[in-house]
């Protein structure tokens, strides 16, 4: 499998989904977030469950305005109980973005704190240059709020 158990059974980060992965996403997520450029064309009815396509440029990041409510939507997702899945291409740039924006909200942690937690699990998340000064821009908006 290629996706990575963030909190277990709630909450996962990978990047291309293969064809062992979708029969898990059946069985266990209720909740896709695709960062992709492309959308997924899904192989079974996931007509009861949940499908966001938020597409992420890996080479600009999107604005706080954009960011702000994303996060909030994922948060506000988890705390229903939803079992959701993270994934871009490689599960690494973008993914790595949304998921320490995603811990910083959720555990009240600073970008870099939140980004270490996250390599935990998966040490090979590298948001690029440009989306790390977004998540520094989140980190103050975070400290206002």
């Amino acid at each position: 499998m290629s996706m990575v158990e963030m909190i277990p059974q709630r909450l996962y980060v990978g990047g291309r989904i293969s064809k062992d992965d979708w029969r898990f996403i059946q069985k266990n997520i209720t909740v896709i977030i695709n960062l992709r450029t492309k959308p997924d064309m899904l192989p079974f009815d996931f007509r009861n469950k949940i499908m966001i396509w938020a597409p992420l440029n890996v080479m600009k990041a999107p604005n706080l305005n954009w960011t702000i409510p994303f996060i909030y939507r994922i948060n506000t997702l988890f705390d229903s109980g939803h079992r959701i899945l993270i994934h871009c291409l490689l599960g690494r740039e973008r993914s790595g973005f949304v998921i320490t924006a995603f811990f910083m909200q959720k555990f009240g942690l600073s970008r870099d704190e939140a980004l270490k937690l996250a390599r935990r699990r998966k040490p090979n998340l590298t948001p690029p240059r440009h989306y790390m000064l977004l998540l520094s821009q989140y980190e103050d908006y975070l400290r206002e709020e």
